[in-house]
């Protein structure tokens, strides 16, 4: 009966520590996403902002005439 709760055990154990290891992962790769990505961010807001402005423009123009 020992090796059968031995086995249990070793079950328990080591999913908890495949959790932990997979969330600590994944927060690793969120944070380096985000951090990656920042940069890349903002010049696409500096890119889009111009275009997203004469589109409404353009949208109450036409609403206008």
């Amino acid at each position: 009966m020992e090796q059968i709760n031995i086995g249990q055990n070793i079950k328990k154990n080591n999913s908890a520590a495949t959790v932990k290891f997979v969330l600590l992962m994944t927060i690793i790769f969120v944070m380096t996403l985000i951090i990656s990505l920042f940069p890349v961010m903002i010049t696409f807001m500096f890119l889009l902002a111009p275009a997203i402005i004469m589109n409404v423009g353009w949208l109450f123009f036409a609403g206008s005439v």
